[in-house]
């Protein structure tokens, strides 16, 4: 898989979480609701641990500081696409 085709799982993934998020906020007793919101929770984490160690970190709160502020240092994305 190629980075656009992760990232597009990566946001339509992330939409699912947000959309379940709200819902439950109204209907916190569905329990369908619930496991599923476990399971996009499951699937974004795998999905972001898979594009971070192909691509590196998506935010800077994932960046590895042990050799300081390595977040700059980074290709942007849009700098990719020239």
């Amino acid at each position: 898989m190629n980075e656009r085709q992760l990232m597009h799982q990566i946001q339509q993934v992330s939409f699912a979480l947000v959309d379940l998020n709200l819902f439950l906020d109204s209907h916190p007793d569905n329990m369908m609701a619930l496991d599923f919101f476990r399971e996009m929770q499951k699937k974004y984490t795998e999905l972001v641990a898979e594009y971070e160690m192909m691509f590196g970190p998506l935010t800077a709160f994932d960046t590895n500081t042990e050799h300081g502020w390595t977040w700059i240092k980074e290709p942007w994305p849009w700098e990719l696409e020239a």
